[in-house]
């Protein structure tokens, strides 16, 4: 499958995101505005939730991916540009009947994330730990939270957030 295609339907709907409520935005929006078929949108996604999982999974896999586990501030320019990126998007899937989602796909990409930089930071003996699935749920859901409060203010200021973020993670794995 085209990643090439499967970018420009995300785009399109973050610009639809911007001119529209949430849920009113449908699979027709985006074809048209993409010039694309019905039959290429579901070629690629079920649906526009499976376009939004695939969105947050791909910016997921790219932030880990670039950057280094030597401190968590590496993460931090990353997950800032990517909240910036979906801002409007979060703040309009407050009030839609997709925050659930768009809530739980904040949450794993915190919980894929810190999974990855702690094993890198903690060795094997963190990812195979009885207790690591339990911290990363409380992390990752306590991050998304932060994330879900911050969203709520008339203006988010993810720098400031991040960088409190990075002082307490930081601080943990020394």
């Amino acid at each position: 499958m085209s990643s090439k295609t499967k970018d420009a339907i995300v785009s399109a709907f973050l610009t639809l995101v911007e001119q529209d409520e949430f849920d009113r935005i449908t699979v027709t929006d985006l074809v048209e505005m993409c010039d694309i078929s019905r039959q290429t949108f579901y070629y690629h996604f079920d649906d526009i939730d499976q376009m939004l999982c695939y969105a947050f999974d791909s910016e997921t896999k790219r932030i880990y991916t670039e950057n280094t586990a030597d401190s968590w501030t590496n993460y931090t320019d990353t997950y800032i540009a990517f909240f910036e990126k979906y801002d409007t998007l979060m703040r309009k899937s407050l009030h839609s009947t997709s925050f659930v989602l768009i809530n739980n796909l904040i949450t794993k990409s915190f919980a894929d994330c810190l999974f990855n930089y702690f094993s890198a930071k903690r060795g094997e003996q963190f990812a195979n730990a009885k207790t690591t699935d339990f911290l990363i749920k409380l992390l990752s859901g306590a991050l998304a939270s932060l994330i879900v409060a911050e969203i709520q203010k008339e203006k988010s200021d993810y720098q400031k957030l991040f960088g409190q973020i990075s002082t307490a993670i930081n601080g943990y794995t020394l």
